[in-house]
């Protein structure tokens, strides 16, 4: 007998323009279960599966949170229900949201203030708005999979599925199951444009020029609700962010994409055969699994895409920063310290180096021959806690020493490297990046319990490498250009932010290049921390990660 054993609809928000499919499992005759449709025209053992799609009616009236726009207001700030400017900020769906929000709630309040106003003061709204009860069920669709439409804006959708006689049409059995949130437009994200670094867009469109791109995704077993609970629950699930970040990355255009914690099973189902329909190719390494637990499909790691008709593959390199900590461990730290040791450096983290040959010419200063240089293209996530400087330090100089090797065969040959480095600017890793050495008197020397630092005369490189942001220091001064000097700090030249979580806001995403052989010509510019702070922080239901994209452009002046 066919029967059905579980129903799910999936727990995202249904969003217009996205496709909703249950997730049915029935039992099969033979007793097995399954997850395949049984359509009328092709019954099992002459039962079928119904379905029915119904929008329930009669509440469209109830007030939103206006952080959580499928959830009901329960309560609402008092101090900004008494101002017309505020009211909107006012809703908020439980404690929980309004206390998660505070920080950057109050921000609002400091800046519209009158004396004698309380501004801490929460006043109970459980019944604000909901006057309208759900009182009409309107069958909407009657297919296994449903689309919703511009009628559905804030209604429930409820779905029934029936086991039916394909003899007799009876009804042997259903259930009924709702959605639980409601219907929203999916949001839209303010655009973000290129800076032309010498104010002339003329030199942005030298047919020369090539476009990187860096971006943390944010992998769908990082995106819980214990990291980022003030995001809306369907808008942390990976078949929401997915699109979202799909069409954000075809928006930029860019001709290289590092992206990192790209999931396995993500990049085989979704990201590769997506971007292939945009023209790329790619190159990816797995994260190693000593740490990490859980299906290989479930581990992330890093994914280079290059656009076919700009570039060729040549070759890659994969450094493993396990391997390289497990042999120096045994050469350098004393028996009674190994396992301490290894136990500290080893985190499963990964670089890839990607060797591309352009199939455009690069037009020499010297004269009017052309050619086609190779370039690096490096892509690393080192994910180590802030506290632990010396290994983050440690992994740092390898990749450095890595892509070092690569350039031995061409001097010449440009080299980018970029990601999330997990380290902030001026910190003994980054000055190792943009100086070549660090100052014997940083404070970050002083963390190393296992002398992996040693010596410390060695943690030296001679790459010409600069930070790609810190072009935006010499923009023109003036009105104009003044929002995007801000966008970096005065004292490191680099963005403020890359990273805009509830705990955390600060610059962990950096692009860097040689500047011997590369120029910036133009750059994506940052985003405003007010504009983001405007749903409490990232992850947000506009952008689909923690992390924003960084894009610079750059042209070859070998």
């Amino acid at each position: 007998m066919l029967s059905i054993l579980g129903l799910e609809i999936p727990s995202e928000v249904p969003i217009l323009d996205m496709e909703l499919t249950p997730n049915v499992v029935v039992s099969l005759p033979n007793n097995t279960r399954s997850t395949a449709d049984v359509p009328a025209s092709a019954p099992v053992d002459g039962l079928y599966l119904r379905y029915k799609w119904y929008r329930v009616e009669g509440n469209k009236n109830a007030t939103r949170c206006h952080l959580h726009p499928s959830e009901q207001a329960t309560l609402q700030c008092n101090y900004c229900a008494q101002r017309q400017s505020l009211i909107a900020k006012s809703y908020h769906c439980s404690s929980k949201c309004f206390k998660d929000a505070w920080p950057f709630h109050k921000t609002a309040h400091e800046e519209s203030k009158k004396s004698g106003i309380q501004d801490d003061v929460i006043k109970n709204n459980n019944n604000h708005g909901a006057t309208g009860k759900e009182t009409t069920l309107r069958e909407v669709g009657h297919c296994r999979t449903y689309m919703p439409t511009p009628e559905d804006l804030d209604c429930v959708l409820k779905l029934e599925v029936s086991v039916v006689s394909a003899k007799t049409g009876t009804i042997l059995g259903s259930r009924i199951v709702s959605t639980a949130n409601r219907v929203v437009r999916y949001p839209t994200p303010f655009p973000r444009y290129l800076i032309a670094i010498s104010g002339l867009h003329d030199a942005m469109r030298q047919p020369g020029n090539f476009t990187v791109l860096s971006y943390n995704i944010l992998s769908d077993t990082s995106a819980t609700s214990d990291r980022f609970s003030y995001c809306p629950p369907w808008a942390r699930t990976w078949t929401y962010r997915r699109t979202n970040l799909l069409m954000e990355i075809f928006r930029y255009g860019a001709d290289v994409v590092c992206l990192q914690e790209v999931q396995e099973g993500h990049l085989e189902d979704f990201l590769a055969p997506g971007l292939d329909k945009f023209g790329y190719d790619v190159q990816y390494k797995r994260r190693t699994n000593e740490v990490l637990s859980g299906r290989a499909s479930t581990i992330d790691g890093c994914a280079t895409f290059f656009k076919r008709d700009r570039f060729s593959f040549v070759r890659k390199y994969d450094i493993e920063f396990n391997k390289c900590a497990q042999a120096l461990v045994e050469a350098s730290v004393p028996d009674n310290q190994k396992a301490l040791a290894s136990e500290r450096l080893i985190k499963d983290n990964i670089g890839l180096i990607v060797v591309l040959e352009p199939k455009f010419s690069i037009q020499q200063p010297a004269g009017p021959s052309a050619k086609h240089p190779l370039i690096c293209v490096a892509n690393t996530c080192i994910d180590i806690p802030e506290e632990m400087k010396d290994v983050m330090l440690w992994q740092v100089h390898t990749l450095l020493k890595g892509i070092a090797r690569v350039a031995v065969s061409d001097k010449n040959m440009p080299m980018i490297m970029c990601g999330d480095f997990n380290m902030v600017p001026g910190s003994a890793a980054h000055s190792l990046v943009v100086m070549g050495s660090i100052h014997p008197q940083h404070p970050d020397l002083t963390v190393d319990p296992f002398g992996i630092l040693q010596p410390q005369s060695q943690l030296v490189h001679d790459l010409p490498l600069v930070s790609a942001y810190s072009a935006l220091s010499r923009l023109p001064i003036g009105p104009g250009w003044d929002k995007y000097r801000r966008s970096i700090h005065r004292d490191t030249n680099e963005p403020v932010f890359t990273i805009c979580t509830k705990d955390f806001t600060g610059c962990h995403d950096y692009i860097f290049y040689t500047g011997n052989n590369l120029r910036v010509e133009s750059l994506l510019e940052l985003m405003d921390e007010m504009v983001v702070r405007k749903n409490t922080a990232l992850p947000s239901t506009q952008w689909s990660s923690s992390h924003i994209a960084i894009l610079a452009q750059f042209r070859c002046v070998l």
